[in-house]
């Protein structure tokens, strides 16, 4: 006997809807099935109006409301990670352009054949001191980051520093630390560094 291609596709479905009663009763099985008696029904009933069978409304508010609260929290808490990202990106973008204009304007005295020798050398000891102060910006952002923080900026400039940290987690320990990692890599005392959270 020769099976054609609508027969196997025929036999095919039988298979797949034997299959699928089979897994439907084999799930089912375990809960009892509710059934509404016709006179337990409201002969004034309208139209759209439901009827609750075997079900708790108030789980289901109290789910719904859960929902609804969960996602709420969880748009805040990602509004809030995009603001600080966004603050701390743009922050590190305002210094570091300061930083490249500070540069360009010790390299143009630098290369200037008009300039004296004494501002030659006064822009290449500020050049060395920017280029310092970079590298120690960059070590105390990673120490800072290394504490648990999700992001920082540092900025020294001159005699002091400063620091900003996402708002929540220091502590007096943590700025303790931060303070010490400030000293320890750019020569800044405790009273010049200042510490903010946003």
């Amino acid at each position: 006997m020769k099976f054609g291609k609508r027969q196997l596709v025929i036999a095919g479905m039988v298979v797949a809807l034997g299959a699928a009663v089979y897994l439907n009763w084999q799930f089912s099985s375990g809960q009892p099935v509710s059934t509404v008696e016709s006179s337990s029904l409201s002969s004034t009933k309208q139209l759209g109006q439901t009827t609750y069978v075997n079900t708790d409304v108030s789980a289901v508010k109290t789910t719904s409301t859960q929902q609804s609260k969960q996602e709420s929290e969880t748009e805040q808490s990602s509004k809030t990670v995009t603001d600080h990202d966004t603050f701390f990106t743009t922050e590190r973008t305002k210094r570091d352009s300061a930083r490249k204009q500070a540069q360009a304007g010790l390299e143009k005295i630098v290369s200037d054949i008009n300039s004296d020798g004494s501002a030659k050398q006064k822009a290449v000891e500020a050049a060395q001191e920017l280029a310092d102060n970079i590298k120690a910006e960059s070590d105390i952002e990673t120490e800072i980051i290394s504490k648990g923080f999700s992001d920082c900026i540092v900025s020294i400039n001159q005699s002091s520093c400063s620091v900003i940290v996402p708002k929540g987690k220091l502590s007096e320990a943590l700025a303790i630390a931060i303070k010490d990692s400030v000293k320890r890599n750019c020569g800044v005392e405790f009273d010049k560094i200042t510490i903010s959270e946003v």
